[in-house]
């Protein structure tokens, strides 16, 4: 096996099999499975650094090869880059000023807010840090599953519609256990993953991705108000 194709199978494989195992840790099985919310901030660290660490080997995979991320599709320099970061910080503040707003005004109902799923942010700070999470996500997903993978699949010789399957399904295992015990659960993110994959492959750009991306996960900072009292 060559090196592309180990590098390949490491990105399909390797990664979502060590996100699977962290979503079996004690701290994931508090949170989710038990309802601790304070394991919330820990958790999503986790997640975070993952992340982070999946793109710094995916460019390290790319610097092997003599090319860099523009070549699966980011194209924005350092300084667009800072511009991109920073309209997004903006509109998340927005959201999370929103947020803390209309919540002044509301009651929040205990029994519902302990019945919405600690994926979601419960307290100002778990709002605060999900800021930091969503860029993450959005970002570093973006440019290992749609980005590297596609790309990689495609100089493979993989037929490029074809290639948007399996990196759809390692983009949906990267979720852990609750992807595959909840069929509800793979399908969404397996379907979240092949709309993602199609817009990169017609138009080989990760930014619309990421945008979307970030702006969806962006609105579960207000699921807080399924909890609404009334």
């Amino acid at each position: 096996m060559n090196k592309s194709k180990r590098n390949l199978l490491i990105v399909l494989v390797g990664f979502p099999l060590i996100y699977f195992v962290y979503s079996l840790t004690p701290w994931a099985n508090k949170l989710f499975v038990k309802g601790n919310s304070d394991l919330f901030i820990p958790f999503w660290s986790g997640i975070i650094v993952l992340h982070w660490i999946s793109v710094l080997i995916v460019r390290a995979f790319l610097k092997q090869e003599n090319k860099s991320f523009r070549d699966i599709g980011y194209g924005l320099n350092k300084k667009k880059t800072v511009i991109f970061v920073l309209s997004y910080l903006a509109i998340a503040l927005l959201v999370f000023g929103f947020t803390e707003w209309s919540l002044k005004y509301v009651s929040i109902d205990e029994n519902k807010l302990a019945g919405l799923s600690n994926f979601f942010p419960k307290t100002t700070n778990q709002r605060i840090f999900f800021i930091l999470t969503v860029f993450t996500a959005g970002f570093c997903e973006e440019i290992v599953y749609r980005g590297y993978a596609i790309t990689k699949l495609i100089d493979i010789k993989v037929n490029k519609w074809l290639a948007i399957i399996p990196a759809g399904i390692a983009f949906t295992l990267t979720h852990g256990i609750v992807a595959v015990t909840a069929y509800s659960q793979f399908f969404f993110y397996f379907a979240f993953a092949v709309v993602f994959g199609v817009i990169f492959v017609s138009g080989k750009r990760l930014l619309p991705n990421m945008i979307i991306h970030i702006l969806f996960d962006l609105t579960a900072m207000m699921a807080i108000f399924q909890a609404i009292s009334g």
